[in-house]
């Protein structure tokens, strides 16, 4: 009984492991024009998957200096060098530009599997901010690497002990 216990508690440390979260910046952002100045971040942060995993990420928008960050974002992406698959993020905070230069914008993706391979983040906009830099800052949750092979050795402990105390 014992050691169906411990298996149990090995399964759920496992399926709740994982890196913790992994937060990336840029707030260097400016509009010389006072009009808005476009950028493309097409290369925010690279991750190389080994195996198909849960992802769930976060954007927020920032000021550099102040609370009230004055970036659009247009597009937020998540694609597979490997495979060619692109996974657009879905804007959850929205901001009306064309009555105000400043506004928190959140955009996220849901938990979901993606597939192994090398991910890289891409993010577009346009800022506003015209002295101090501007831009986001985004928080993903990336898998423990080890956290399916502990799972795995969690089932495998299970399914001995059971057959251990059937056979006794």
């Amino acid at each position: 009984m014992k050691a169906l216990f411990a298996a149990a508690a090995a399964l759920v440390l496992a399926t709740s492991a994982s890196a913790g979260p992994v937060t990336v910046s840029n707030t260097t952002h400016k509009d010389p024009t006072g009009f808005g100045t476009a950028f493309t971040d097409s290369n925010v942060y690279t991750f190389t998957l080994t195996e198909d995993t849960w992802f769930n990420g976060l954007l927020k928008t920032k000021g550099a200096l102040t609370s009230n960050p004055a970036t659009d974002i247009k597009s937020v992406t998540l694609s597979n060098l490997t495979t060619g698959e692109t996974i657009s993020w879905s804007e959850l905070v929205a901001i009306s530009w064309t009555t105000t230069r400043v506004g928190l914008e959140q955009w996220s993706l849901s938990p979901r599997e993606l597939d192994a391979g090398t991910w890289v983040l891409s993010v577009s906009g346009t800022s506003y901010a015209n002295k101090q830099g501007n831009g986001y800052t985004v928080a993903m949750e990336l898998p423990e690497p080890g956290s399916v092979g502990l799972a795995f050795v969690a089932v495998c402990g299970a399914l001995f002990a059971s057959r251990r105390r059937k056979s006794a």
